[in-house]
């Protein structure tokens, strides 16, 4: 009788086993993105940036220099209204696809949906000023920069940015040794007419982090914001702050 219920329960114990095998979900590989080769058309030269001649009212900006699907390789586009992915708010209502709870095609990101990575392996350029003459022909500043990949890791549509920039802080160690913002998210002084900046499932956006001179050796990573208290964080890189 023993035997018979010390065999039950390995029955059982294999059964549970295969359930949960069963139950697992696929991962999906995580994208390397030093594979990616960079189509980059200009050769001007490239220096490293000065922080406050760079970022006016200690404002951070990220403009996408490329938007789209993950490919062996991609054209950085410099002139940031080119680079596509956008849609207006209230198409959003009358687009032809599925709505979520809230009746938006684009749904918010999440920590669990998007994934930002600061590529310290390699340089490009910088893009144009956002409000440079819309006539003005595509061109990059000559400002040595990391590109840092945001990945939407979902199968969701997600809403990354407005108008030309996503919203994305730069933090760094202080002498403290804690985290500091040092420049907060851009905000457009009016929203009227802007649009809403997408990635669509796994795409990828591409945006440029300067590199700096500063005074300091430190710690930097970039946080996007998700609301006002709550950011994605980037992987940590070395820099040059100023304090």
């Amino acid at each position: 009788m023993k035997k018979l219920l010390v065999i039950f329960a390995i029955v059982l114990a294999l059964y549970a086993c295969t359930e949960n095998i069963s139950q697992v979900i696929p991962q999906k590989e995580k994208t390397d993105y030093c594979s990616i080769k960079f189509n980059d058309r200009f050769d001007n030269p490239l220096k490293k940036g000065v922080w406050d001649s760079l970022f006016e009212y200690h404002e951070a900006v990220f403009a996408p220099v490329y938007l789209g699907d993950v490919k062996p390789e991609i054209k950085l586009i410099y002139k940031p209204e080119l680079t596509g992915n956008r849609i207006d708010a209230v198409e959003e209502w009358e687009a032809p696809f599925e709505y979520d709870t809230e009746r938006r095609m684009l749904k918010y990101p999440t920590d669990s949906t998007l994934l930002i990575t600061v590529d310290t392996s390699r340089i490009i350029g910088y893009p144009m000023y956002l409000w440079e003459y819309y006539k003005t022909p595509e061109h990059r500043q000559g400002i040595m920069s990391y590109p840092v990949f945001v990945e939407n890791t979902s199968d969701d549509t997600l809403q990354v940015g407005e108008g030309d920039v996503l919203p994305i802080t730069i933090e760094a160690k202080g002498r403290d040794g804690q985290w500091h913002e040092l420049y907060r998210a851009y905000i457009y002084e009016c929203g009227t007419g802007l649009l809403d900046i997408y990635l669509a499932p796994h795409q990828i956006a591409v945006v440029a982090m300067p590199v700096c001179e500063g005074t300091f050796r430190t710690e930097l990573r970039l946080g996007y914001c998700l609301s006002r208290d709550k950011r994605i964080y980037s992987n940590v890189f070395e820099g040059f702050i100023n304090q």
